[in-house]
């Protein structure tokens, strides 16, 4: 499935595609975080830091 996710300074908009994005794995918020150079993301009203 694919999530979309918009950058929240840079207005910048990232396509993921992930499992599920209720339940993201650990693996794919580090390559979301990773990509889009943060430290953490709200999904679907879930944070997430990346470790």
């Amino acid at each position: 499935m694919t999530l979309t996710i918009q950058h929240q300074t840079e207005n910048t908009i990232h396509n993921f595609d992930v499992k599920d994005p209720d339940n993201l794995a650990s693996i794919e918020v580090w390559a979301i975080c990773t990509d889009m150079n943060v430290t953490a993301i709200l999904v679907n009203g879930k944070y997430y830091q990346c470790k």
